[in-house]
């Protein structure tokens, strides 16, 4: 090292920094405190922390003195500490978020437990209403022989239709859990929807007419079809024109739209109905939710949407809702036609 320029062991990028803490050490009678790298024979970059003072004789500079002490385990610990604080301060953040994600789990199976219980409360006077008729006129028949004929055909048809009421329940809840387990594959093949949508009209008629519903239909001339299952799209009309006709009231109108766009079909269905409560709307296609409205029918256990939901997502279509209390209500269902 003896006859070599101090800067000739000290790392290119740092000769400006050295530089200037040289000027200051000149300048000043107080220690400098500052860091370098050194260069060993190997051009390995070895950190020093020096503390200089120049040596003043007679009223000048005639040196400098320095002691440096390698630090580079050090400033390796530092450099260690920081990305473990970076580490620490990520894995904060995850936990943060798992237990945000856990919190909200929580949250939703307190919640679907909650739905659950109304839902076995629900479809438990579903089940006990038509089977509380049933054993009832059928205990009124066995126990009066001598019940007129008119009475007993009265109670036998009361009994039948209760029977039958049940019945749609029972087959209402299988299929909504096949549709829920994706047990039942869909059945795909060409369907016309014009003939479709006027086949379950059809079913509506007698009601639409005794409750003097005007009913409006904007249909294309040339028939639609699409690749899908015929029975289940029937179901989605099906449900949805039911909810309309059973939620307007007397007097009130019911519009339709059928719409061809290309690559998928659009249907609307519009009514001036009871309407639904902006809070509820987010409950519609929930699981286990039965909205109940003032002055509304009561109506099945609450299969009716949700199957809706389920048949239109399994043909990779969308739902949609629009709907104000005692205004009505407005359902878009927009399904592809492959």
């Amino acid at each position: 090292m003896i006859g070599k320029h101090f800067l000739e062991f000290v790392d290119k990028e740092d000769e400006p920094k050295i530089a200037e803490a040289f000027a200051r050490i000149l300048s000043s009678s107080e220690v400098a405190t500052f860091e370098m790298v050194f260069l060993d024979r190997f051009d390995k970059g070895v950190t020093f922390e020096v503390h200089a003072k120049p040596m003043i004789s007679d009223g000048e500079v005639s040196g400098m003195i320095s002691i440096g002490r390698n630090i580079s385990n050090r400033k390796i610990d530092e450099q260690n500490i920081r990305d473990l604080n970076a580490k620490l301060v990520e894995a904060n953040r995850i936990i943060s978020i798992e237990r945000e994600r856990a919190r909200h789990k929580i949250n939703v199976l307190e919640e679907l437990n909650k739905l659950k219980s109304e839902f076995i409360s629900n479809i438990s006077h579903e089940l006990r209403t038509p089977l509380a008729s049933i054993v009832g006129f059928a205990e009124t028949i066995l126990s009066d022989p001598d019940l007129p004929k008119e009475t007993r055909k009265e109670f036998n048809e009361i009994i039948l239709s209760e029977g039958k009421r049940l019945a749609k329940l029972i087959n209402d809840v299988l299929d909504f859990s096949k549709l829920e387990s994706g047990e039942e594959e869909l059945k795909k093949e060409s369907v016309n929807l014009n003939s479709a949508l006027y086949e379950v009209l059809d079913l509506f008629a007698k009601q639409i007419e005794e409750k003097e519903l005007h009913l409006s239909k904007e249909l294309p001339e040339n028939e639609i079809t699409i690749m899908a299952d015929r029975v289940r799209i029937l179901q989605v009309f099906f449900n949805l024109i039911s909810n309309s006709v059973n939620f307007t009231n007397r007097g009130g109108r019911i519009y339709i739209i059928l719409v061809d766009h290309g690559k998928e079909i659009e249907f609307t269905i519009t009514d001036t109905g009871i309407g639904i409560p902006a809070k509820d709307i987010p409950k519609l296609f929930q699981k286990f939710s039965k909205i109940q409205r003032p002055g509304a029918p009561l109506m099945g256990a609450g299969f009716g949407l949700v199957t809706v939901k389920q048949i239109v997502e399994l043909h990779k279509g969308v739902i949609r809702v629009k709907s104000e209390e005692n205004k009505g209500s407005t359902f878009i269902v927009r399904l592809p036609k492959q």
